[in-house]
């Protein structure tokens, strides 16, 4: 059998050798793509791909700046081996940018219309960013004669333009290279959007991770000089304290009524204050974690019968009553007794305060592993919109500040509260049916593993019980 000759037209040659080029171009344009991730590199092999790829005399990439409403050019291929060319052209375009508002340019025509432009001379690309006179010195350098502007189009948005320099005419410039043309633009141009997004998360990143260590710093230095402020802070108010407590007392000779009434006033000032400077190093304490926790078996109900014994006094002035419920009866929980005192007082002062008829319900029940201790009032009560502001630093709401105003109150005693009860390894928070409905606060603690604590035997006791039967025993 004799082996057939296939011949080809020089036409179908070099349509041949066009699509070679163009797979050559789009496979580095693809590995371009996969291996950066930088943006200003990735836009330098871009424009350095295609002479390299596609046998074109220089190729210019410029990019919009929305903001500034001008074109930015952002990279020049560096693929032109004459050093006093690379020179000129770096010199010739340098920074430079041209105007959105400029139709005369077929760059920024290229852009509004979104379609491919094609000019023998350079300057029709470049103006006014350079002379004409420059532009057509750049050109006879280069030896080009045809010059195309490709719009880099993303989601049918248009971000730049490609500019193409070759030494060919325009009947040289087939159909197939424009589609080419086009379709690599396309393509480098969703490369070089998803890079430059790449790019503003990762410096919007380092910005966020810069102010965090700064916010990191400023609290830390915050901590230390409400420590510092504290400590100076709390001496000198036990002093005036302590002052007034012996001009209360009249240790200094009898006061007046109206010199009684302004001391009173004074008194209370100042424990507020200091009741704010503890509350104030609680917190930073807490929050620099130098907080500890001594946890151990505690009757929950004992506790609360403790708490309830100090408010007599308050209680008798406001009219109103506070009282556990009577089947609480030797409840456990495993937490630290002192600071659960705080919380749990924190709480009963809180629904006094703001109760002026009624009282306030104390209960206390018990699940699988946890106990559950619920202090209603039928008090002021919170509205749905002031809740969550709850156990917040500061955290008051909007109807307790003519109250706090006359009875004291830092706006602090909640968040502490919360802080203790997370930390003891519980969770604290409130509901209420509205304004003027009550409120009730919720709590729950850690179950003990043991129900009661079991007597430790009196060995001593034993012994003799023991000697006394044997001789019973003995003696029969």
């Amino acid at each position: 059998m004799e082996k057939q000759t296939v011949q080809l037209k020089e036409s179908d040659l070099l349509a041949l050798v066009d699509k070679n080029r163009a797979l050559d171009a789009t496979y580095k344009l693809i590995e371009i793509i996969l291996g950066t991730s930088d943006f200003d590199e990735m836009a330098q092999k871009i424009v350095d791909v295609i002479p390299m790829a596609l046998g074109y005399e220089l190729a210019i990439l410029w990019l919009i700046d929305e903001e500034k409403e001008k074109l930015v050019k952002t990279a020049i291929s560096q693929t032109i081996k004459d050093e006093k060319m690379m020179q000129k052209l770096k010199e010739a375009l340098g920074n430079s940018n041209i105007a959105l508002g400029y139709e005369d340019n077929l760059c920024v025509k290229a852009i509004k219309e979104k379609k491919q432009y094609v000019s023998e001379h350079f300057f029709d690309f470049l103006g006014p960013a350079v002379t004409f006179d420059t532009a057509r010195e750049i050109q006879e350098m280069l030896g080009t004669e045809l010059n195309v502007a490709t719009p880099l189009i993303v989601r049918d948005k248009p971000i730049g333009v490609l500019v193409i320099s070759m030494s060919r005419d325009t009947n040289n410039l087939s159909d197939f290279e424009r589609e080419m043309l086009r379709k690599f633009s396309e393509n480098a141009g969703i490369a070089l959007e998803n890079a430059k997004l790449y790019k503003n998360l990762k410096d919007a990143k380092d910005e966020l991770s810069e102010a965090y260590e700064n916010l990191l710093a400023l609290n830390k230095m915050k901590d230390e000089f409400l420590t510092v402020a504290s400590h100076e802070l709390r001496t000198p108010m036990t002093i005036v304290k302590s002052y007034l407590w012996m001009l209360e007392q009249q240790k200094a000779g009898k006061l007046k009524k109206k010199q009684t009434e302004y001391l009173e006033k004074a008194m209370k000032g100042t424990q507020r204050m200091i009741d704010l400077i503890n509350d104030m190093l609680n917190i930073s304490k807490f929050e620099q974690g130098k907080v500890f926790f001594n946890i151990q078996q505690v009757n929950i109900c004992k506790l609360i019968e403790e708490i309830i014994s100090g408010f007599e006094i308050k209680l008798s002035t406001k009219n109103i009553y506070l009282k556990l419920d009577d089947s609480c009866k030797d409840i456990f929980a495993d937490i630290d007794k002192e600071k659960m005192r705080d919380v749990i007082t924190n709480l009963i002062d809180n629904a006094i305060k703001f109760t002026e008829s009624g009282g306030v319900d104390i209960n206390v029940e018990t699940e699988t592993d946890k106990v559950i201790i619920s202090i209603k009032d039928t008090g002021a009560g919170i509205s749905k919109q002031d809740l969550p502001k709850l156990f917040h630093k500061f955290g008051r709401i909007d109807n307790s500040y003519t109250i706090a105003s006359d009875t004291g109150g830092t706006g602090l005693g909640l968040y502490i509260a919360k802080l203790y009860v997370e930390g003891m390894g519980g969770k604290i928070w409130a509901t209420s049916d509205g304004v003027g409905k009550g409120s009730t606060f919720w709590i729950h603690l850690p179950k003990s593993k043991i129900q009661a604590r079991v007597p430790v035997p009196n060995y001593e006791i034993l012994n003799r019980q023991n000697l006394q039967n044997q001789k019973i025993t003995s003696i029969r």
